[in-house]
């Protein structure tokens, strides 16, 4: 059904030419850095698919600059945590001993799309070491981007984002809203007015799985969407579409500083 929606509101099929063209007709140039966030869903028909998107943005950006997207594997967490559903506490003792541990080759993103899922397993990406919070990057800068990716605050200074901040990296929204922005948890980290967590996922050490505790922010991506909104009502807001979907494009360093302020009250 999806698929005959798209051939529906598509005239001309999106190919990895045409898309890399309407790239650089949105600004995004050679050499630039992006962090993408999409939903295949809400594109028109693509000649390819998912792995035409990604081509499209290696095009444009070249390998002199850096795609980079969360692939989060959520679910490789404490299920004691779980609520969005919860599981029954006798499952517990079960999955506990049984979770396969994070490895950034072979865990799956986890309600993350299409196009993370592809990306993470195409030639050439490289994926940070976090066990829920991980990234992945392709390009100049990929290793830089994803190395020393810290277990504590995820998403935080040390982390792919504070990376990208440092790179003066372009936020992209493709077919989803601010609430799927993932930069903005920096800000709440910068911001520090959230209340700390303990969390526990299981990995590797010495090749030996164990679950091991780590410090989160009790993020709250719900409210990233006013956050949005204030952010292009009073500094940019330029809606365009991408390949068919209803697609922004920001400055990450702009918003970053700007949300920081916004959550510091």
């Amino acid at each position: 059904m999806g698929e005959k929606r798209a051939i529906r509101r598509t005239t001309v099929p999106h190919t990895v030419d045409s898309v890399c063209q309407e790239l650089h007709n949105l600004g995004i140039t050679a050499g630039d850095t992006v962090i993408l966030h999409s939903a295949l869903g809400q594109t028109g028909w693509v000649c390819g698919g998912g792995i035409a998107i990604i081509k499209a943005f290696q095009q444009a950006l070249t390998k002199e600059g850096n795609l980079v997207m969360a692939t989060q594997s959520s679910n490789v967490s404490d299920p004691a945590k779980w609520r969005n559903p919860a599981v029954p506490k006798e499952w517990w003792p079960t999955i506990y001993e049984e979770m396969p541990a994070y490895d950034p080759d072979e865990t799956p993103t986890f309600f993350m799309g299409v196009i993370p899922e592809t990306f993470r397993k195409m030639p050439g990406v490289l994926r940070s070491s976090h066990p829920k919070y991980s990234f992945c990057a392709w390009g100049k800068s990929a290793a830089f981007i994803t190395e020393k990716h810290a277990l504590n605050f995820g998403f935080g200074e040390q982390s792919p984002l504070g990376r990208l901040y440092e790179l003066g990296a372009k936020i992209v929204l493709m077919g989803v809203d601010h609430n799927k922005n993932t930069s903005l948890h920096l800000a709440e980290h910068r911001a520090k007015t959230l209340r700390i967590q303990e969390e526990k996922s299981p990995v590797f050490v010495n090749g030996v799985k164990i679950w091991r505790e780590y410090d989160e922010l009790a993020h709250n991506s719900e409210a990233f969407i006013e956050i949005g909104r204030q952010y292009e009502k009073e500094i940019a807001h330029q809606p365009t579409t991408l390949a068919g979907a209803p697609t922004k494009i920001f400055d990450m360093c702009s918003l970053i500083d700007y949300a920081t302020e916004f959550i510091s009250g």
